[in-house]
């Protein structure tokens, strides 16, 4: 068949199912409604593959789940309230009963929900359900209730003393150990992991993104290219940071001794196979974004460690701990800006320093390098 026909087929097709019947997946849709506004065209498949890449892989696969979600809710109702089109009002209900149901997901964690809804309605080129007056005053008292239910758990940053912790144990490790020893070789994979996410400000979705080749020692020291940076990607740029040699006691250690993990019985030679900076020598396997969590609960768990009471601590509070401490040795705000990324023009990082840090020894370890001499 004929790439010209089978367009053809899949237009005719698209006409006859349109992209706005309930339950139809948001690619389906998607497909379906190109399709239609396109026609039969040698170049459709290429533009419909183009637009469906317009999202980050990430985003895009969290936006399509919160969709799905919304209208299996929607084919659950006695009403059968229609999805797509969405009106304004089966979008708050949505909310209401399900998304926040027992206060699962908290008010200031509603947009993706939302936007996900306006992104499949914008693309299909019909109005945006989940915007207005009606949908802010709703958000509002959720966060209201929500907050006179008392103060949850806070993601708060990571002291530099307990990452200084993880790299001394990481230094300890016995490398014939870590081949032995499955368990081991986790626990210190979780280590580096944690230390260099902290080391350059990264946020935990850019670090378990890091690829064979995105970490580079040499004699201008450790060289670090971050190619899945939020914003960053679709501008077709990466930023690279090159810590000088010996600017961080012990990082240039540990990442050696990372790499011998793979040199023991010739397996150094297949790191250009592997999608990921951290996988162990047996694997083959990208990362989940919020992956960092789990490595540094695994390792902070190794070493009985534990967050203050009532608080917590997770992969946004490295990038949020290596902010504070900087700011407490009184880094410049244009090279906290660098490492992590932001804007100097953004009152963003300014969120991620905590001015409560102090100035401590192991904050002069990973952070002294950039104080102005």
């Amino acid at each position: 068949m004929t790439q010209a026909r089978r367009v053809h087929d899949e237009t005719r097709r698209a006409v006859e199912a349109p992209a706005a019947a309930a339950g139809a997946s948001w690619g389906d849709a998607m497909r379906a409604h190109w399709l239609k506004r396109f026609g039969a065209f040698a170049e459709t498949d290429e533009v419909i593959g183009l637009l469906g890449k317009s999202l980050a892989p990430g985003t895009a696969e969290r936006y399509s789940d919160h969709f799905e979600r919304f209208t299996a809710w929607c084919a659950q109702q006695p009403d059968r309230p229609s999805p797509l089109p969405a009106s304004t009002s089966t979008v708050v209900r949505w909310l209401v009963a399900d998304v926040v149901r027992n206060d699962k997901v908290k008010a200031k964690s509603l947009q993706p929900y939302l936007s996900a809804i306006n992104r499949v309605h914008r693309d299909l080129e019909m109005d945006e359900p989940a915007l207005g007056h009606l949908v802010q005053q709703v958000r509002r008292s959720i966060a209201l209730r929500q907050a006179g239910a008392g103060r949850g758990t806070q993601r708060v940053y990571l002291p530099p003393p307990v990452v200084e912790k993880v790299l001394l144990w990481a230094l300890q490790q016995d490398d014939g150990d870590l081949w032995a020893d499955l368990r081991r070789a986790e626990l210190f994979r979780a280590a580096v992991a944690v230390v260099l996410t902290f080391v350059i400000f990264c946020r935990g979705h850019s670090g378990s993104a890091l690829r064979p080749g995105d970490v580079r020692p040499s004699a201008a020291g450790v060289t670090i290219t971050l190619d899945h940076e939020k914003g960053k990607r679709v501008k077709g740029v990466a930023r690279t940071i090159t810590i000088p040699p010996g600017a961080v006691p012990g990082l240039e250690e540990l990442l050696a001794k990372w790499e011998r993990l793979f040199e023991l019985r010739d397996a150094f030679a297949v790191r250009a196979d592997k999608p990921s900076y951290f996988n162990l020598p047996h694997e083959r396997k990208a990362f989940r974004d919020a992956q960092i969590d789990g490595w540094l609960g695994l390792i902070l768990g190794h070493l009985n460690i534990q967050a203050p009471a009532g608080e917590a601590w997770s992969g946004h509070s490295l990038r949020k701990g290596a902010a504070s401490g900087a700011g407490a040795l009184d880094v410049a705000l244009f090279r906290i800006c660098f490492m992590g990324g932001w804007s100097i023009r953004s009152a963003a990082v300014h969120d991620y320093i905590d001015a409560s840090c102090p100035a401590s020894p192991a904050a002069w370890r990973f952070f002294g390098w950039l104080v102005r001499r």
